[in-house]
């Protein structure tokens, strides 16, 4: 729906907070005519419900930087806008959005050891050199990988998660999470379906993001089996999810997994499948 060059499209400055820089973008939804969510996840790619985490009734504290940007970039287009004036006005909202980011102060982090993340292959040989007395009678009867968590002792551990008021609605399942943990994490993360190597639901762009809770799945290259419950910024396959599903441990940067700051464990259990025929379990890593 076109709109006239009268009036012009809100903008951002004047957004004192997070909560003022909401309220603008419910107003440029406002001037383009309050197009469904749907409507919108069209021309954005984001999932109606991330939309909702934007300008709904209960929005995120912080609206992340890459659902932010699609939005005013699919309200501006729909508004009838031209090109330039869409990359012009998304390069305003960026700014607006990043002064606020940087307004923001946090506590300086502890100094940490390097968490070493072996290649399981190396990981399994060691073991199997340095037992193979011990469990010599059990390696003939079995060929399960042993399993070697290579996190921080718990001790060493220092909370990254830090817990927020947010309160969000999971369509996929069925219910309100009151309660929201803010995490490190690195941008560009799959989502997958289950907690284990699949479908790709979708994909996380922000940095931070936030997190529902965690549960225990395949084993991934972090050299633990720990998943973490999240909404993607944006969906990919099964679109019916809305982005919701799970990432791999070793894409939060975190000291230990799951990390003493999540504290919420997952209460259900969805697709984590045994190992395989042969007694080998595959690893999740990167894409390349």
């Amino acid at each position: 729906m076109a709109v006239s060059d009268d009036p012009p499209p809100p903008t951002p400055e004047g957004a004192a907070g997070w909560p003022e820089f909401t309220e603008k973008l419910r107003e440029l939804h406002a001037w383009c005519g309050r197009p469904k969510y749907a409507t919108l996840s069209k021309n954005s790619g984001l999932a109606p419900s991330a939309i909702s985490n934007l300008i709904g009734r209960n929005p995120l504290s912080r609206p992340p930087e890459a659902a932010t940007l699609r939005f005013v970039e699919a309200c501006l287009t729909h508004g009838g806008r031209s090109p330039k004036t869409v990359q012009d006005q998304t390069r305003r909202w960026h700014a607006a959005w990043s002064a606020l980011a940087n307004q923001e102060t946090s506590p300086t982090p502890a100094p940490r050891p390097v968490r070493q993340r072996q290649p399981i292959g190396v990981v399994v040989i060691a073991v199997a050199f340095g037992l193979a007395g011990a469990l010599w009678g059990l390696t003939r009867s079995s060929a399960e990988v042993p399993f070697v968590n290579t996190a921080a002792p718990p001790g060493d551990a220092v909370p990254r998660c830090a817990p927020t008021s947010t309160t969000i609605t999971d369509a996929r399942q069925g219910q309100i999470w009151s309660g929201l943990y803010e995490c490190p994490n690195t941008p560009g993360a799959d989502v997958y379906e289950f907690p284990r190597a699949g479908v790709i639901v979708g994909q996380l762009e922000s940095n931070p993001s936030w997190f529902v809770c965690w549960a225990k799945g395949e084993r991934h290259q972090g050299g633990n089996d720990i998943w973490y419950y999240t909404q993607g910024d944006h969906s990919a396959g099964k679109r019916e999810l809305e982005a919701w599903g799970y990432v791999p441990g070793f894409m939060l940067d975190t000291d230990l997994d799951p990390d003493p700051g999540l504290t919420r464990q997952c209460g259900f259990i969805e697709g984590v499948r045994g190992e395989s025929s042969a007694g080998a379990q595959r690893v999740v890593g990167r894409r390349q």
